[in-house]
This record gives C-alpha cells, structure tokens and sequence, in this order.
C-alpha cells in the first residue's frame, strides 16, 4: 500500500520526524489543503507550524496540487496558497509529500534538502534578490528548486512575495511566515526516489508566471484587473515603462496584484485622506519608487500593508461586503418563504406552494423550479441556521 510521507524538521534541535498517512485517508482527502486540515486535527498538540502539501493523489497523473500552509500558535489557519514552480515536484521526487516546520531556528539558515541528507546552513552574506537566486543555483546546483524570502519580507510588508525560483511565487504574507522561523530559503535537490508521471498536458506557448505545467489556467478576469497590467490605455512608448515598473516590484518582492488592489482601493474610498490625483503612469512609478524605497512615508507603509490592512485601519465597509448582507437577508426570506409553504401546505399541492413563494419572496418561480428548491432546504437551513 502506498503511504502519504511527511518530513518533519524541528527547526530548534535540528531533528527530523517521518510521519505517514495512509493511502485510504489521503485517497479520500484529495488534495494538499485537506490533507494538512486532517494532519492539524490528528495533531491539536501542535501549536505552530509552517507547511508544504503536496496532492495526495500520488497515482494521479496531473503531477502535484502545490499548497504552502502556515499555522498560528493556536493551531489556526492564518493563510495558504497554491504556488507554482518545480519544488513541490522536486520534494516528492525525494518521497516526500509534505514537508512540515516545527518551532524557530536559533539564527538564520539556509535550509538544504537531499533525500535523507539534511543541511542547516548559515548565512555567510545578505544577497539582493536579484543575486539569491544566482546564490542558491551557484551554492547547490542547477538540478534544484528553491523557495526564499525577499528585501521586501525583512521590513514586514504584508505584500511580500515568497519566490519560487526565479522571482515568481506568492504573497499572502507567508514570506513573512517563514521569516519568523529564521529561515531564508530552502533548497531542495532533485532525486529519483519516486516516479511521478508528467508531460500529459499540452504545453501552452505562453505559461503562467512561475509553473511548470503551462496549462495557461491563470484567471483572465483577474489578469485583466490588475492594474499593472498591460491595457489599451497605455501607449505604445509606455509599456517599457510599465515593464521596467513591475520588474522593479519583482525584484524587491512586492506582490504586484495585490498592490493594485491596495492602490484601486485606496483611490476608491481612501482619496480623502490620501489625495491621489490620478491613477497614471507616472503615479505608479512614483508609489511603486517609494514602496520599494528605505525611505516610505506613511501613505506608502499603508499600501505595502495591502487591502485588509486598509479596510481594518479606517473601518471601510466596501460595497461587496454591503451586498453580501443584503443576498444574505433576501436569501434568508426565500428559504424562510419555502419552509412556511412546506409546514403550511400539503406538499402534493404544488401549485399552491409555488404561489404562496411567489408571493412572500417576491419572486417567479415556476413549478419545475421548487422541487430543486426543496431539494436544497436542508443544506440552506444548515448554512444560514435558520
């Protein structure tokens, strides 16, 4: 039978743990964020971590679901993310298949991971992002994968981009997350350990940034958002500009989608306190110069802190969380509607019912319509206890 292996690394001794789950509760669990919420259940003892899952459908031939989890000191989630690039792969070429660190390094390392062989190493200098990369491929080879932090991380941005590789990764403050556990990077080498099928999807001409399956499934709609995308509105001379912009952000670590959104936002409901005149070309480049500056005021600290930072300091409630409450409350009268009619009416009398909802809702269902409907009360009634 084929287990689900996990490595375990206490960062304090600088011991390792394998623990297994086996295939029946990894088969049943799916991918890598259930499989890490029933490892947390298994393990209430533990009160802070921080975790790479990889899929749990070994035999499955799309090659791994790349989730990095981070857990608080009281066992709550405090954020994960799907990553791309080649670690995730490369861990489970070592027969691993998550990857979990307990506790705080006494200094800042290195982290190293061959097989069996594991390395603590200390940080002999301070490498720019643009020289860690080069640094970790120089130190431990090219048949390798890495994930490290970024300047941006040092300084607590909550917009800080963890890389995978070279410059691409995720934000969602887990660059921080390691950070806190005195860890700069971990490497990982590529072994043969296990066999994992790969190449079954045909390769797109124009691959997500930082994933090796190219499938191309990143979100058009998100994509066309951003406000650093490239739009129709900018000129032709302007997209080197724009390009030399983001790579700036790339290199220092700042996650530019979610800088957007801080700059949108803030442009949006925050430009009485702000004053941002316009959302131009050379706006961008003047907030993108000082967030990734040493020298911020407070105006930039604030973005580099993203949304939710912004929304908590000034008590905004944004129109998607207003209509939220209000689908909650119609949503609420409609079911509140359909189980009247179903206590009140015999339920053969379908007309009957249809027209009592039609009435009460406000709506105009028809009849084909309600038993789905009724079909649906028990899960309703269980999500809006009603």
């Amino acid at each position: 039978m084929t287990l689900y292996k996990l490595l375990i690394l206490d960062l304090k001794e600088k011991k390792k743990k394998i623990e297994y789950i086996d295939k029946q509760v990894s088969d049943f669990y799916m991918g890598g964020i259930s499989l890490c919420l029933y490892w947390i259940n298994k393990n209430k003892q533990v009160k802070d971590f921080w975790a790479i899952f990889t899929s749990a459908l070994i035999n499955y031939k799309n090659p791994i679901s790349k989730y990095i989890i981070c857990a608080g000191k009281n066992s709550k989630i405090k954020s994960y993310a799907s990553i791309g690039g080649d670690f995730s792969y490369f861990l489970k070429s070592n027969s691993y298949d998550a990857l979990i660190l307990l506790n705080k390094a006494d200094k800042i390392y290195d982290l190293y991971i061959d097989g069996t062989d594991i390395k603590f190493n200390k940080i002999s200098n301070d490498n720019s992002n643009n020289d860690t990369f080069t640094y970790l491929k120089n130190t431990y080879g090219n048949d390798t994968s890495s994930i490290y932090i970024t300047s941006s991380t040092k300084r607590g941005d909550k917009l800080s981009r963890l890389i995978v590789d070279k410059y691409r990764g995720c934000s969602r403050n887990l660059s921080n997350f390691l950070y806190e556990k005195n860890l700069r990077s971990i490497t990982i080498r590529k072994n043969k350990l296990k066999s994992i099928y790969l190449n079954l999807y045909k390769k797109s001409s124009s691959p997500c940034e930082g994933c090796f399956i190219s499938c191309k499934s990143r979100s058009k709609k998100e994509e066309s958002s951003n406000l650093f995308s490239k739009k129709d509105s900018y000129l032709k001379g302007d997209l080197n500009k724009l390009k030399e912009i983001k790579e700036r952000l790339n290199q220092y670590g700042i996650d530019i989608f979610g800088l957007s959104k801080s700059i949108e936002f803030s442009f949006n409901h925050l430009n009485h306190i702000y004053n941002f005149k316009d959302l131009s070309l050379n706006s961008l480049d003047n907030i993108v110069k000082k967030v990734t500056s040493d020298r911020r005021d407070k105006l930039y600290a604030d973005l580099s802190n993203g949304r939710e930072f912004l929304k908590d300091k000034y008590g905004i409630k944004t129109l998607e969380k207003m209509k939220k409450t209000d689908n909650y409350s119609y949503n609420k009268k409609i079911i509140d509607s359909i189980c009247i009619c179903l206590f009140a009416v015999n339920i053969n009398d379908i007309e009957d019912i249809v027209e009592t909802i039609n009435i009460v809702s406000m709506k105009n269902f028809k009849e084909d319509n309600i038993y789905s409907l009724i079909a649906e009360i028990k899960k309703m009634d269980a999500y809006y206890k009603i």
